[in-house]
C-alpha cells in the first residue's frame, strides 16, 4: 500500500510543481499573483479535447496548441491588463481575479456547464514498480516534468534572457540602472509561466474530468506551493511540491479523502509561521 500510495504522492506533486514553477517565476519576478492562471490550466485542458476529440489533431500536437495559446494569452494579459495596472497604482490581484472570472464565464458560454472526459487508449495501460500500479502516461507525465524542471533550471542559469530574468527578481533597481530592460524581461517571464501551466492542464486532460472552474483547486495549491518553497525558488517549488503532494496521498490513504486538502494549508501556516520568506527563499534585510 506505501508504495502505492508514494507513486500517486510523486504523480500528484509533479503536476503541482509544473504549475507552482510558473507561478513562483511571475510572482518572483513581476511580484504579480496571477491568479488568472487556474483559467489557463482549465482552457489548455478543454483546447486539448478539443483538438484531439474533435479535429481529429494527434494528442502530441494539441499539448503544443494548448501551450502557444496558454502562453499567448498570459503575455496580452500582462500588456493589456497587468501592466496597465500597476502603472496606475491598481491592485494586480484584483486584476488577475476580474481576467479569471472572465476567462471562466467566456469559457462557460462556449463549452457550458458540463463536465467533459476523454480518456485515451495508450493511457490505460499500466506498469508495476515494486508493489505499486502506474498507468504508462502517468509514467510519461512524470518523465516530463523531471525533464522540463531541468530545462528551466539550465534556462535561467545559462541563456541571456534567464540570466536577465534572475537579475530582475534579486534586484529589480540594480537591473534598470545596468540596463535591463523590464518590460521584455516581463513578457519573456508571463510567456514561460504560462506555457508550463498550459503543458500541466493540457497533459492531465485524459486523466480527470473537467470543466470551467477546473483550474480553481490547483491554482491555490500552486500557489502555496510557491510561498512554501521561496519565491523564485526552483528546488523550494520542487521540495515544497513533493512534500505536498505525497502528503495528501498519505492522509488519502492511510485516513479519509475528506482530510488531504488540508496538508497544502497546514504546511502553507507552518511556512508563514517559522520561516515566512519560504524553505529556499532569501530572507529580508
Amino acid at each position: 500500500m506505501f508504495e502505492q500510495i508514494l507513486l500517486n504522492g510523486i504523480f500528484s506533486s509533479c503536476t503541482y510543481c509544473l504549475v507552482a514553477l510558473g507561478l513562483t517565476l511571475i510572482m518572483g519576478v513581476m511580484d504579480i499573483a496571477d491568479f488568472a492562471q487556474g483559467a489557463l490550466y482549465m482552457l489548455s485542458a478543454f483546447l486539448a479535447f478539443l483538438a484531439a476529440k474533435f479535429l481529429g489533431i494527434n494528442f502530441l500536437f494539441s499539448i503544443c496548441i494548448a501551450i502557444i495559446v496558454a502562453s499567448f494569452v498570459g503575455i496580452i494579459n500582462n500588456i493589456v491588463v497587468y501592466q496597465p495596472a500597476m502603472k496606475r497604482g491598481a491592485s494586480s490581484l484584483i486584476a488577475a481575479l476580474g481576467v479569471l472570472l472572465i476567462i471562466q464565464n467566456l469559457a462557460l458560454l462556449v463549452f457550458g456547464p458540463a463536465y467533459q472526459s476523454f480518456p485515451l487508449s495508450f493511457a490505460q495501460e499500466k506498469v508495476k514498480i515494486f508493489n505499486g500500479i502506474i498507468t504508462v502516461y502517468k509514467g510519461i507525465i512524470i518523465l516530463t516534468t523531471c525533464v522540463v524542471v531541468f530545462a528551466i533550471w539550465i534556462f535561467l542559469k545559462k541563456s541571456k534572457i534567464g540570466k536577465a530574468i534572475r537579475a530582475v527578481s534579486q534586484n529589480p533597481e540594480g537591473a534598470t540602472v545596468v540596463g535591463i530592460g523590464r518590460g521584455r524581461v516581463s513578457n519573456f517571464t508571463f510567456g514561460i509561466g504560462t506555457a508550463l501551466v498550459g503543458l500541466t492542464g493540457a497533459l492531465v486532460s485524459p486523466i480527470y474530468a473537467f470543466d470551467v472552474f477546473f483550474g480553481s483547486e490547483i491554482v491555490v495549491k500552486g500557489f502555496a506551493i510557491s510561498i512554501t518553497g521561496g519565491l523564485g525558488s526552483i528546488l523550494g517549488t520542487i521540495v515544497s511540491a513533493l512534500i505536498i503532494g505525497i502528503g495528501e496521498n498519505l492522509i488519502a490513504g492511510y485516513f479519509s479523502t475528506e482530510y488531504s486538502n488540508l496538508i497544502t494549508f497546514v504546511v502553507l501556516l507552518l511556512a508563514l509561521f517559522f520561516r515566512p520568506q519560504g524553505i529556499f527563499g532569501r530572507k529580508e534585510i
